[in-house]
């Protein structure tokens, strides 16, 4: 369910008090289980790795049990100059988005630029290259900092990808009311990639990604472009995409399916959170098969007209559904347009613990491979 006994107060304060009375004693225990490797959730990791897998997850308890949407969230604003306000779309942009249009309304949203602001119509036509457009990840419910992980974010897609700029871009959360369930996270997609397109920079210039939900938002971006390849005035398809461990199944039954996935018990997420991302951004009642294949796409595949890169962790438990999306993808639009690679001994996520992991290299080597395919 969306709401949680611990949801407001004083119970949420008790229960916040309590998690973080206990927490010195739990960390010690588990600290010290992990000493000894056949007690670790994965053998084949180190004492620190599945320590840090361990305190992930407790951060994850602690957001869905007292529904802390923006406890790690930095507000755009702070980012100065590199901010910036952006204007809610034209509703013929975003008049074909399936779902309730009459309660779900487009919003005025708030982009962070890294790592400086956008170039200038007078700048070099070099400046405006490769515009990465950033989708976070939160289930989302929970909304991250863009201080904390916004450079680290834009230093990978420079590094490997040739990045000038990289737009960090938080879309609305769902807190279980209607009009924040879907589609209003994908009409946000449609305005901040028309806000780019209307700064002058070229479809061609624009690389999609987004890891997580972020991910799965990106799916759902894309789904809609190629929706709307015919319509007329359509918004122009982007050069390609690059999503991490996307979250490919948003069922009913999110949790559940979690926990009864291979590497569950050792992964980083947490199903009550994952539960409490598909109650508040599903739809209530019954779905058509079309905004269902937005929602969830596993099982739903669509035709691309632009590459798709994919990457996740060997060791998380996503990794099994998105394999298969990766492969009815494949078989749907051949491997000129679709790319998978796993980063080995890696949990959920690699964009953003390939370097607390320690797996650098494994990271690179993986991204590498989807690089050379993007630039093909």
């Amino acid at each position: 369910m969306a709401s949680s006994l611990f949801a407001a107060q004083p119970l949420k304060a008790i229960f916040i008090v309590i998690f973080f009375a206990k927490l010195p004693i739990e960390l010690t225990f588990v600290a010290f289980k992990y000493l000894f490797k056949p007690l670790r959730p994965q053998p084949a990791w180190s004492w620190s790795r599945c320590l840090l897998v361990y305190i992930t997850k407790l951060s994850f308890q602690l957001f869905a049990g007292a529904r802390l949407q923006r406890a790690v969230y930095n507000e755009p604003a702070s980012a100065k100059e590199r901010y910036a306000q952006i204007e809610k779309p034209a509703a013929s942009v975003v008049a074909a988005i399936p779902g309730a249009l009459d309660i779900v309304k487009p919003s005025p949203q708030e982009a962070v630029w890294f790592p400086s602001p956008p170039p200038k119509p007078s700048d070099p036509a070099g400046e405006k290259r490769r515009i990465f457009l950033y989708f976070p990840g939160g289930a989302y419910v929970v909304a991250f900092g863009h201080k904390s992980i916004g450079h680290d974010v834009h230093r990978v897609f420079e590094k490997h990808l040739k990045a000038t700029r990289t737009v960090w871009a938080q879309y609305r959360l769902s807190d279980g009311s209607e009009g924040l369930r879907f589609p209003a996270a994908l009409q946000d997609a449609v305005t901040f990639y028309s806000y780019v397109l209307s700064l002058g920079f070229k479809a061609h210039d624009i690389i999609l990604t987004g890891d997580s939900a972020g991910g799965n938002l990106v799916l759902a971006l894309i789904r809609y472009l190629e929706s709307i390849q015919d319509k007329g005035q359509a918004l122009p398809l982007p050069r390609s995409a690059m999503i991490f461990s996307p979250w490919v199944s948003i069922s009913e039954n999110a949790g559940g399916d979690y926990s009864k996935s291979l590497n569950s018990q050792s992964d980083l997420l947490w199903s009550p959170l994952l539960q409490w991302g598909a109650d508040c951004y599903r739809p209530q009642g019954q779905l058509s098969r079309e905004v269902e294949a937005y929602i969830s796409p596993l099982h739903h595949p669509f035709k691309l007209s632009i590459p798709l890169a994919i990457q996740d962790g060997a060791l998380e438990a996503f990794h099994a559904n998105i394999k298969e999306f990766a492969q009815e993808m494949k078989a749907l639009n051949g491997d000129r347009l679709v790319q998978f690679q796993s980063v080995p001994l890696c949990p959920h996520d690699p964009l953003l613990v390939y370097k607390g992991f320690g797996l650098e290299q494994e990271f690179g080597e993986a991204l590498g491979l989807l690089c050379n395919f993007l630039d093909a």
